[in-house]
């Protein structure tokens, strides 16, 4: 239950580092107990993220970045923050992503990931360990069919140099894409924290696109290059609306606002 954020800029229409912060500080709403941001640069992904809020890491992110990356804001549910490697993004051995959601079924995931160690005990490390790690003959559709649970998922292959940014929505979890004219793309988990970024970034949408259940898209210097329907996993009971107004149970009460 978290707060994901992308962007692929075309032509340095917005500062890539500037968007990162600004979609840092909107998500914040979204979850306190940690934050981070990966990006695309000079044919490698980077990573940076700790257990604070994503004021605070906005407050210190300040060296340029590539055009493409993607923002996480924690509210954890499983794994502590204390321990990096439960936060996101999360780097399963080059594919790296951010989760918004909870599954259910981790440990079943993780059992099908070829050569492939658990480094931590949060949940969103399964499925992009299943993604990276499971066995080659496995389709995408296939991967997502096993999920249980509920998500919303952005991650970048550090081996692919055409800098592809990966975007899927299985259920429940909601996300929303916004294009200007000239190509830019930006994504974030409510249509609201879209239009804001937006706004404080100087930049007009085009359009705008909620994903639907199962929607998945491959974008591509500003295009969207591929759009797939994935088989819903068996769905779960209904997910209540996730309260954001109270902190999670590894929250500092001293150290937590809204």
């Amino acid at each position: 239950m978290c707060g994901i954020g992308a962007f692929q800029i075309i032509n340095n229409e917005i500062e890539a580092a500037k968007l990162a912060r600004v979609l840092l500080r909107l998500l914040e709403a979204r979850g306190t107990d940690a934050s981070g941001v990966a990006w695309h640069e000079g044919g490698q992904t980077f990573v940076q993220k700790s257990n604070i809020a994503g004021s605070e890491l906005a407050r210190q992110f300040k060296q340029p970045i590539g055009s493409t990356g993607i923002v996480h804001t924690r509210w954890a549910t499983q794994g502590s923050p204390e321990n990096n490697d439960n936060n996101h993004p999360i780097d399963v051995g080059g594919l790296v992503g951010v989760h918004n959601g909870h599954i259910s079924n981790d440990n079943e995931l993780l059992a099908q990931c070829e050569n492939y160690k658990r480094a931590a005990k949060v949940d969103s490390e399964a499925v992009f360990a299943l993604l990276a790690h499971a066995s080659a003959e496995t389709t995408l559709a296939q991967k997502a069919e096993q999920v249980r649970g509920n998500a919303a998922l952005l991650w970048l292959d550090s081996f692919d140099e055409s800098e592809t940014l990966h975007a899927m929505r299985l259920q429940s979890s909601p996300l929303f894409l916004g294009q200007t004219k000239m190509g830019s793309i930006v994504l974030a988990s409510t249509k609201a924290i879209l239009l804001e970024a937006a706004k404080r970034c100087g930049i007009e949408f085009d359009f705008v696109h909620e994903f639907e259940e199962g929607e998945y898209m491959k974008l591509q210097h500003g295009r969207i290059a591929d759009v797939e329907n994935m088989p819903l996993p068996v769905r779960m009971p209904l997910f209540p609306k996730h309260d954001y107004s109270y902190a999670s149970k590894y929250a500092a009460p001293k150290n937590y606002y809204y």
